[in-house]
């Protein structure tokens, strides 16, 4: 390995720099990212996260349980921004097909057209879940409740004929903002059954994708399979520090939620992500599962007050070519 093109061309400072900084999302789902120089690596031979829980067992004089352990794949930013003949988001799901790996996908609404509408369907009549990333990939921390609540509202109408039950979103950015904005978000989120999907790991891999593009296409696969190592070494390090954050929380039974991006990187990589966990002895599970392993679910205080209104479950008819004519498309 090249490793002086790496250093040259790729800050891994920058990357753990980013790792330890701690995002607004989901402060109760988020985990410690304490980065030592002995930070555990995929490459060693010990760094299972089942030695890892044991060493802080047997130092804590507690017995140790084994458990299952279960991570769900979530991809946002589909369908695919900035590409229009749909192969790399095609390379995602035929790759998924094969490993029989479920996972959940989240729409940017406004980046849907008519040339990227088919591979949605096919995302999702190939039993993937399919959620509302809102209309314009919005940042609540830089808006007021009310238009964020317009850029859901718009985009759950766009998506209605392609959106999965049971209903999922997620914010754009990670971004729940705070305090009675953040309230209104959750409870008009409730209103609308819609569950919001938090994470547990964040591979940030829209910095290893930028790399990858700023590469010249003709040199980007040797590249990729130098960028490849260090991001997947990535990756296990923040599982391992999502486990120790389960442990911490004393709920070790608690399913991973792993961020991806619907990105050339990972249209390459994904085969190498789902070899990593199978390796390591996870097994995947859909979001639904996954959501039911936590303790706390994120939500709007007054919860209990749409409690008695159960989801149907039932996916939407296909009535493509209807939706089609009465949305506005781009």
């Amino acid at each position: 390995m090249n490793l002086n093109l790496i250093n040259n061309k790729f800050s891994w400072g920058l990357i753990l720099l980013l790792a330890s900084h701690n995002l607004s999302f989901a402060l109760e789902h988020r985990f410690s990212t304490d980065t030592t120089p002995n930070s555990p690596s995929v490459l060693s031979s010990e760094n299972d996260t089942s030695e890892l829980l044991k060493r802080k067992q047997r130092n804590s004089g507690k017995p140790f349980r084994s458990h299952k352990k279960m991570i769900s794949i979530t991809i946002d930013d589909l369908p695919f921004v900035g590409e229009y003949r749909n192969f790399h988001l095609n390379m995602m799901i035929e790759t998924m097909v094969k490993e029989r790996v479920p996972a959940t996908g989240f729409i940017i609404a406004s980046e849907v057209r008519k040339n990227n509408w088919d591979i949605l369907q096919k995302f999702r009549k190939a039993g993937f879940g399919l959620g509302n990333h809102t209309l314009s990939h919005a940042n609540l921390n830089k808006m007021e409740a009310e238009e964020y609540i317009k850029e859901i509202r718009k985009a759950d109408k766009i998506l209605l004929p392609v959106l999965t039950e049971p209903k999922y979103f997620r914010y754009p950015y990670l971004a729940m903002s705070s305090g009675q904005k953040k309230e209104e978000v959750l409870c008009y989120l409730a209103q609308k059954r819609y569950q919001v999907a938090p994470i547990t790991i964040d591979s940030k891999d829209f910095i290893f994708n930028q790399r990858l593009l700023s590469v010249n296409e003709m040199k980007r696969r040797a590249y990729l399979e130098e960028l490849k190592p260090f991001y997947l070494d990535f990756i296990w390090q923040q599982t391992l520090r999502a486990e120790e954050l389960s442990q911490l929380h004393q709920n070790t039974s608690q399913a991973q939620i792993l961020l991806i991006h619907a990105n050339l990187l990972n249209a390459y990589v994904l085969p190498d992500i789902i070899r990593l966990y199978k390796r390591k002895g996870y097994h995947f599970v859909h979001l639904e599962k996954a959501l039911k392993t936590f303790k706390y679910p994120i939500q709007c205080s007054k919860h209990n007050l749409y409690a008695h209104y159960k989801p149907s479950h039932r996916h939407p008819k296909n009535t493509k070519d209807q939706e089609m004519d009465q949305l506005a498309w781009d």
